[in-house]
């Protein structure tokens, strides 16, 4: 029985037929070796697919790590107005409740921050305010404001009262914020502080007093009570 499966490799189907492989002016062994390239170039056609698609990825990943910063930028500019500033409106000298109508007007919040006392100021009047006016800031932002105290702010006299002489009661009155007015004299040790008078009363070591409050010194004159009682003999008619 003849075996046609010898013969299969000596022919090439071509469409519908087979050819003699001579008929191409090959031999088998050059069949052989076509066949091996062709597998090689496969595989490295493979690789250079594979090897593309990794530095595609490679580049896909890199897009991502870069516009997701920016878009989280993007975001919060939006979301906290980047750039949108107005200018801060001169609300010193309102009183408080006139002073919140005309930041609300303008989109500003404020905050009560400190109360001082001024001199002729009414009471809840605003004295200062950070940022200043017309500084430009982002809307919604808060403005600190200082407004006016009904009390004046007090300290502790210091004791001087019996307790050291004209010059230095002097010294550390004034550096206390206080302002004298001349002194008066009473019988007793030459310049020794015997008293301090705030009007018609008299004050004493530690009160609390105003800052800045008017005080008068009554220290001694060098002469002693009985003598300072002596009449006074005016001898000048005798001459």
């Amino acid at each position: 029985m003849f075996d046609a499966s010898c013969c299969i490799d000596k022919y090439i189907k071509t469409g519908s037929d087979y050819l003699p492989i001579s008929k191409f002016g090959v031999s088998l062994h050059e069949i052989g070796n076509l066949k091996s390239a062709g597998a090689h170039l496969f595989i490295i056609f493979s690789m250079k697919k594979s090897f593309k698609l990794f530095w595609i990825n490679i580049l896909v990943m890199l897009a991502f790590v870069v516009a997701l910063p920016l878009l989280a930028l993007w975001y919060l500019d939006g979301y906290t107005r980047h750039g949108e500033k107005i200018p801060v409106p001169d609300i010193c000298g309102m009183q408080i409740e006139e002073a919140a109508d005309v930041l609300r007007k303008h989109n500003l919040d404020f905050d009560i921050v400190d109360h001082k006392y001024k001199k002729g100021a009414k009471v809840d009047e605003v004295l200062e305010q950070r940022p200043k006016a017309l500084s430009n800031v982002k809307t919604g932002r808060k403005i600190m404001l200082t407004i006016s105290s009904k009390n004046e702010p007090t300290i502790a006299l210091p004791e001087v009262i019996d307790n050291c002489s004209l010059r230095e009661a002097e010294a550390r009155l004034r550096a206390a914020g206080f302002k004298l007015t001349p002194y008066k004299e009473v019988p007793g040790e030459k310049d020794w502080v015997y008293a301090l008078l705030h009007g018609s009363d008299s004050l004493k070591n530690g009160a609390s007093i105003a800052i800045g409050s008017t005080l008068t010194l009554v220290i001694g004159n060098g002469k002693d009570e009985e003598s300072s009682n002596e009449p006074i003999i005016d001898n000048s008619w005798f001459e």
